[in-house]
């Protein structure tokens, strides 16, 4: 069947294709990497594209440029690379290009974090960081002690519904900072809550957010077909999954606004800048901007720091004698109490499990997608603008000539940094954050958020492997979704008290908190 649309389509690819070839004839070499055809059709890899892009290293280097369908990518396999374009020219390489499936279709365009460089982006992180100041995140700790509490309880009364309950630990946190609203305590998994909003609207944007997963992506024009015809079921499903964005956006929003009118708001950040707003402290077109940064916020801390700790179980139940290391110091700096944040300094090896788990299986394999805004030569090879940047995280954080046998969870292997500085091994994973100018700005909160509820589990717990109803042991599998966001694949694990004396700490809490 004969689409005027398709046509069009494939006008615009060989007009891009042959612009593209035309001024790389006059100019430098593009980098290497895989031959598309004529008009650029090769598909990326579907499957652990940051594994295959790893692999590919071995074939092309650092730097694999790959033409597909109108748009050049290029991928940066190595810290190097990434601190060279990334941050050392981040003026040319810190925009987000356009992602048509998910920003115009599903509706996340109100991600601050995917925005274009610019302006517009600026304020948003201005106003962001005005509530989250770099590196300053002591203001939180009493509320993430809390949660972390919370957490403990509700594993100690239904340990199986470990993932549920750290999803809503999480989402906890987030919820009461950005909209003071509080998660009762005992939610219900399946009930219609801040939580589980969170959890279907993200695992949306895990599903569609790796670049090239639709069609729509490479050619933007197919955003226009109509929903019924034949090979259009992204846009059914872009329509009824942006039912979910655009909740997440509004109704926390609009329930403070109502709260604020009925007198009843709990102190927050939108309450705090909506007062700004109707006292003309702040301009009234600020309100669109907070309802962004807040949203934004609300969407990024409730998810990341859910696969961390899921790989906190899954590593802990593998991997017993670090967990007799960890609660061997915990045991000797805590002396049958729960830990606090002063209690940073006295037990060093929690923060190297926490910089393990970042690095171990990063949250974001493939980081979020950079932008080439000019032309741009590095090492001998033309970068051409318009280029879709793909930082691979993971490659980085599993170069063996920085992190040595990187598949193993060896947390040790942080243990001396004055020795891993003089070698030039063992970086702290920072690159799990993502990289220059668009680093992620609530990082601070995030680590702080995994240390605590890190040194909190494995205080009064003792985690692993599960066994089935004959007594034979369940061994997990480590496995991690391929997605955007990429969480453990499910898992079993057994979680108990470590003692009566740490069943008694976690009751405790109840009073206490």
């Amino acid at each position: 069947m004969f689409s005027p649309l398709l046509f069009l389509g494939f006008l615009v690819v060989l007009t891009s294709f042959v612009l593209t070839r035309l001024s790389s004839c006059s100019a430098l070499p593009l980098p290497p990497g895989p031959k598309s055809s004529w008009l650029g059709a090769i598909k990326l890899p579907r499957v652990y594209p940051w594994r295959t892009y790893a692999e590919w290293k071995n074939i092309y280097g650092d730097l694999i440029y790959i033409y597909v369908l109108g748009n050049p990518v290029l991928i940066l396999n190595s810290a190097s690379a990434v601190s060279d374009l990334l941050e050392k020219r981040g003026g040319n390489y810190s925009s987000r290009p356009v992602r048509t499936m998910v920003s115009d279709l599903m509706g996340w365009n109100w991600m601050f974090s995917s925005m274009k460089y610019g302006p517009a982006w600026k304020q948003h992180r201005k106003l962001f960081l005005k509530h989250f100041p770099i590196n300053t995140t002591t203001p939180f700790h009493p509320l993430q002690t809390k949660e972390a509490h919370v957490l403990l309880r509700n594993l100690l009364q239904s340990p199986d519904k470990f993932h549920f309950h750290t999803r809503r630990a999480a989402a906890a946190i987030i919820l009461q900072i950005t909209y003071g609203i509080q998660i009762n305590e005992k939610v219900d998994e399946y009930g219609d809550n801040y939580v589980s909003l969170a959890d279907k609207a993200m695992s949306t944007l895990a599903q569609a957010g790796l670049f090239g997963t639709y069609m729509v992506d490479y050619l933007p024009i197919l955003k226009y077909i109509p929903p019924w015809l034949p090979g259009a079921s992204f846009k059914r499903l872009a329509f009824q999954w942006r039912k979910l964005t655009l909740e997440m956006l509004n109704r926390p929003f609009d329930l403070v606004k109502q709260k604020m009118k009925d007198g009843i708001a709990s102190p927050s950040i939108v309450a705090s800048e909506l007062e700004d707003i109707a006292s003309g402290r702040a301009p009234h077109e600020n309100e669109r901007i907070l309802k962004n940064v807040a949203a934004t916020t609300y969407a990024a801390g409730s998810d990341t720091t859910v696969s961390v700790l899921m790989s906190l179980f899954l590593a802990m139940a593998l991997h017993p004698e670090i967990q007799d290391k960890a609660q061997c110091q915990l045991d000797q700096v805590l002396n049958d109490r729960l830990p606090i944040f002063e209690d940073r300094q006295q037990l060093p090896y929690i923060d190297c499990i926490c910089y393990e788990l970042l690095r171990w299986n990063p949250v974001t394999p493939l980081g979020l997608n950079h932008f080439v805004s000019e032309d741009d030569e590095y090492k001998g090879y033309r970068i051409p603008k318009g280029t879709t940047v793909l930082p691979n995280v993971w490659a980085i954080l599993h170069d063996p000539e920085i992190y040595p046998d990187p598949l193993a969870f060896n947390p040790d292997r942080f243990q001396n940094p004055e020795k891993n500085i003089a070698q030039g091994i063992n970086e702290i994973p920072d690159a799990a954050f993502g990289f220059g100018r668009r680093m992620c700005p609530g990082r601070w909160l995030a680590f702080d958020s995994i240390w605590i509820a890190v040194a909190s589990i494995l205080t009064v717990f003792r985690i692993s492997k599960a066994v089935d109803e004959r007594g034979k042991i369940i061994e997990p599998q480590v496995e991690y979704a391929s997605l955007l966001i990429s969480h453990p694949k499910p898992f079993q694990c057994s979680i108990t008290p470590r003692s009566s004396t740490t069943v008694k700490l976690i009751q405790q809490t109840a009073d206490q908190d």
